[in-house]
């Protein structure tokens, strides 16, 4: 079993993101040595128990050197790691060339590229703070949420889908993307070189719709993003927000598994 999971708000969370009335924590990442992620002991070592016995797949919006912040991906934890929603892919800390040279052509392909995109964004879209960070294939903008202009927003993604890009918003960022690669497309060239093993997922936002759909099953957290809304297949939710929620969901994977053992 693949057990495909994102990383912010769901595996780990930053301080201001923290249930204030959940149990405590301990860090699990650390910032120029400041500690910035947290999760609680007991699920940490469920996501241990689950690494050892399913392939534990993190697939999540940040990049590399962000990702190895965290211990368990510095650890060697993940099987696999993609980054950027699906940009790039790396076994075992090997990076996937195939799937690179699938992205760099599909990419290519597209009638418009990044920089026209980021160009249409910061002309067109009135609220934007500033073009935040530039990869290979993915732009992050900050909104300056008082001017932010959602349907001017909506009518620009529109526009970009129809040129193969994906625009998203997720509280104060941006994203532009393209729109044929995204985390379900990733986890099924994961499922691919796993001899096609189902996958489960967990996930906290609309970037991990494409993967939990792509799931056998779907697990996300009370209060998040994805909750109270129907998105056209199952989510089991956990009966608690934040970590509590992320300790259920963990164990619960686990018991599936047959080991009630978290050790």
């Amino acid at each position: 079993m693949i057990f495909s999971a994102d990383l912010d708000r769901t595996l780990i969370f930053s301080p201001r993101r923290l249930d204030p009335l959940g149990p405590a924590t301990i860090p699990v990442e650390r910032r120029q040595g400041a500690p910035c992620g947290f999760m609680t002991p007991e699920a940490r070592r469920a996501l241990m128990a689950l690494s050892a016995r399913a392939t534990f797949f993190l697939n999540t919006l940040r990049g590399l050197e962000q990702a190895n912040r965290v211990d368990f991906v510095s650890e060697g934890r993940c099987r696999y790691l993609a980054l950027q929603n699906g940009l790039s892919l790396y076994r075992d800390g090997v990076e996937d060339r195939d799937w690179a040279a699938y992205v760099k052509r599909t990419v290519s392909a597209l009638p418009l590229d990044l920089t026209g995109g980021i160009e249409r964004v910061l002309r067109h879209l009135p609220g934007i703070e500033c073009l935040s960070k530039r990869y290979q294939y993915l732009a992050v903008f900050f909104v300056e949420e008082a001017l932010f202009d959602g349907g001017a927003c909506d009518m620009l993604a529109g526009e970009l889908a129809g040129l193969g890009w994906a625009l998203c918003r997720q509280r104060k960022k941006l994203y532009l993307s393209p729109q044929p690669i995204h985390k379900g497309a990733v986890l099924a060239r994961v499922r691919e070189r796993e001899d096609g093993a189902e996958a489960v997922g967990f996930g906290d936002s609309g970037f991990d719709l494409p993967m939990l759909r792509a799931c056998r099953t779907a697990w996300s957290l009370r209060d998040c993003d994805l909750w109270g809304r129907d998105w056209g297949f199952p989510i089991q939710y956990s009966s608690a927000p934040a970590q509590a929620g992320t300790q259920e969901v963990l164990q619960r994977i686990l018991s599936n598994l047959g080991d009630q053992k978290l050790c």
